[in-house]
């Protein structure tokens, strides 16, 4: 009786620990960090959704569109959108990071941007998603739970 007394609270502290340590992904980083050679090259290879997709032309799509620059190349935009325009210009053609000082992520990235990507299925798939998730090393965010949709179908 005395051990099984001691072993239960043994093994919900080992349960706790599995449990915190093997982390939440409310706070993810850049898991493959990405260049701007690889980020020019990624962006280069797909098609622009514009002509080649019927549902770009769709006012929803426009909307969306209209709402992401607003959010991220307006003069309102977060100041990490403007800092990571001006280290854009800086690195442009070298093998830097695209994600210094975390400017991509607070830019493209925000929970506020994610969810103007989601008002349409169109705009998501095969704008936000391939430019600025999956070209740059932040694809987890274009799959369950980030989003309802999934860029693979």
């Amino acid at each position: 009786m005395n051990k099984v007394l001691f072993l239960f609270p043994v093994l919900l502290l080992i349960g706790a620990g599995v449990y915190l340590f093997q982390g939440q992904k409310s706070n993810l980083e850049n898991l493959v960090p990405v260049n701007f050679q690889q980020y020019i090259n990624c962006t280069k290879s797909l098609p622009n959704p514009y002509p080649y997709f019927p549902c770009s032309q769709d006012s929803g799509f426009f909307d969306a569109y209209k709402h992401f620059m607003a959010a991220t190349d307006s003069p309102q935009a977060p100041q990490a959108c403007k800092d990571y325009s001006v280290y854009k210009q800086q690195n442009i053609q070298t093998t830097n990071l695209i994600n210094q000082n975390d400017y991509f992520f607070n830019c493209y990235i925000t929970e506020e941007v994610r969810y103007i990507a989601n008002f349409n299925k169109c705009f998501f798939k095969y704008f936000y998603a391939p430019y600025f998730l999956t070209c740059s090393g932040f694809d987890i965010y274009a799959y369950p739970p980030y989003t309802p949709y999934s860029i693979d179908n």
